[in-house]
């Protein structure tokens, strides 16, 4: 999806948005190493604010369809939730996640987003 050469380097951001105190998604984005010190270079400061700061305010980013699909244990989005989760980690097929592509003058960042049955509780409450 980031339409580059497999085995490129890539920079990785893992996060877990809670709602509440309660673990709701897991997100994890990417884009070429060399795009995270040049367009994308702003992803390396956001520490604990959320990307959609620097995603919906900038009108030179584009943003792919979505792809969506219910998780496989051997899902790389996956492993890395149970690696976070451990044993708290819901099964595999119980976790629906979805991705796009975001694109800023040539240059991708893949964002992929795991929504915990949890998110679902909270998400058909009010509080939202």
């Amino acid at each position: 999806m980031l339409s580059r050469p497999a085995r490129s380097e890539v920079w990785l951001r893992e996060i877990c948005m809670a709602i509440d105190g309660t673990d709701s998604v897991f997100a994890r984005s990417f884009t070429p190493l060399k795009a995270s010190r040049s367009l994308w270079q702003g992803i390396r400061r956001l520490r604990t604010r959320p990307l959609a700061d620097m995603l919906y305010h900038n009108a030179q980013i584009s943003r792919s369809p979505f792809f969506v699909c219910r998780l496989h244990g051997q899902h790389p989005l996956y492993r890395s939730l149970h690696g976070h989760l451990g044993g708290k980690c819901p099964a595999a097929g119980a976790v629906l996640a979805r991705c796009s592509v975001f694109w800023r003058l040539g240059q991708p960042l893949l964002v992929a987003e795991a929504f915990l049955p949890e998110f679902w509780l909270v998400a058909s409450s009010s509080r939202l």
